[in-house]
């Protein structure tokens, strides 16, 4: 009877103490498959501006869609807390993400990205826990009538 009680208790110890590592884990590879996402955005952001011009008033602008996936919290995977989008000048935009109890990670985007109005110059900002969402993404000028891509969800 002795060594059922402490194989039980053993295993209880080994898991509290593994439970770090499990979690620890679950956030890499939440990370990790984030990371192609945000790839995507960029290589779709990208092929706009170099593919496409922006059309003049009543014509339909260029677009791509991108799925964004944000994973749900498991054993094997971490919530994404956010995704910002950030234009940080004419050419280029910054992505930052971060799985719950993790560093954020940043990833430059080689197109100036903005939300909903090009003339607003508004940061992205997604979240979601357990949910695919689409960003659609469009070819326009900003107020200064250069090409910036718009997203909206």
């Amino acid at each position: 009877m002795i060594r059922y009680v402490l194989a039980a208790l053993l295993t209880v110890a080994v898991i509290a103490l593994s439970l770090p590592a499990i979690q620890s884990v679950a956030g890499v590879a939440s990370e990790r498959g984030f990371a192609g996402d945000v790839a995507a955005i960029d290589d779709a952001a990208v092929s706009l501006l170099e593919s496409e011009e922006p059309t003049p008033d009543g014509v339909p602008a260029p677009r791509r869609t991108v799925t964004l996936s944000f994973p749900a919290d498991s054993l094997t995977t971490a919530p994404i807390a956010h995704l910002r989008i950030e234009r940080i000048d004419e050419t280029g935009s910054l992505a930052s993400y971060a799985a719950d109890g993790r560093a954020e990670r940043q990833h430059p985007i080689d197109a100036p990205i903005v939300h909903a109005d090009p003339t607003a110059n508004e940061t992205v900002e997604l979240g979601g826990v357990g949910e695919r969402r689409t960003l659609a993404l469009t070819l326009q000028r900003d107020g200064d009538g250069d090409p910036v891509v718009v997203a909206t969800d």
